[in-house]
């Protein structure tokens, strides 16, 4: 009888001690995963507040757009009958806007001298994430004066604005993703601003002739927005952002 309690009681020890470990695990990976979620607010919350000091990438991006879109108004006018070459044009203001801001994600932390401190105290994971939703936020911001601003001059008529909206902001995802592992692979790079134009395009092009095909319907070139393109588009910016979690410690 006595054998038989102190077996009992050695397998309600071990239960109890299962179940232990299980809690601290359980409370291990809780801890992780809340200390990758305050490493990606940390990072993005610095760019946030030093690009606020000095608004140098949204001051030069908003100056590109505006100038660009003084240019083309002042030399085409109208574009209402011509929906294709309106999408097209658009997209080149946002795509050499976008490589004007994300070029300095990264520059910034190697000109301070901060690359190595960040990748010390933050994951690979973390850093991407984090300069990859400050990248989207300015591109965001970028988008909502320059878009409007370039339908009203140009004379245009949106037919499908949810889906315009989204097309948009799916293509700036995916160019905040790839533009945030080009950025980190040429941050020590000379002219890399330049070379990131002429990376960023081939990587780019994919979403953007997407989004050009779903903009050129939604301005009056098809009267039914193409669901291929659409799909396309989306496949090819969660490709984007999966593949920069992949790929972003190896480059960084």
């Amino acid at each position: 009888m006595a054998n038989n309690k102190s077996f009992w009681a050695k397998t309600d020890e071990r239960k109890v001690q299962g179940a232990e470990c299980r809690v601290r695990e359980e409370r291990r990976q809780t801890f992780r995963q809340s200390s990758w979620l305050i490493q990606v607010f940390a990072i993005a919350q610095k760019d946030f507040q030093s690009e606020w000091r000095t608004r140098h990438a949204l001051v030069t991006t908003l100056a590109f757009a505006l100038i660009s879109l003084t240019l083309i108004s002042l030399s085409v006018g109208s574009l209402r009958s011509e929906p294709t070459l309106a999408a097209g044009l658009l997209w080149v203001i946002l795509f050499f806007a976008a490589i004007t801001a994300l070029g300095r994600t990264f520059t910034k932390e190697v000109d301070a001298r901060t690359d190595n401190l960040l990748r010390l105290n933050a994951q690979p994971s973390a850093v991407f994430v984090g300069k990859m939703a400050f990248n989207f936020a300015l591109l965001v911001l970028v988008a909502l004066i320059a878009i409007p601003l370039f339908i009203t001059l140009m004379g245009l008529v949106v037919k499908n604005a949810m889906v315009f909206v989204f097309t948009v902001a799916v293509t700036l995802v995916a160019m905040a993703a790839l533009g945030t592992i080009l950025g980190a692979m040429l941050a020590k790079v000379q002219s890399r601003v330049a070379l990131l134009a002429v990376a960023a395009f081939p990587l780019f092009f994919p979403a953007l002739a997407s989004a050009l095909q779903v903009t050129a319907s939604i301005f009056g070139a098809n009267p039914e927005v193409s669901a291929a393109s659409l799909r396309a588009l989306c496949a090819y910016a969660a490709a984007s952002v999966l593949g920069g979690l992949l790929l972003f410690e190896e480059v960084w």
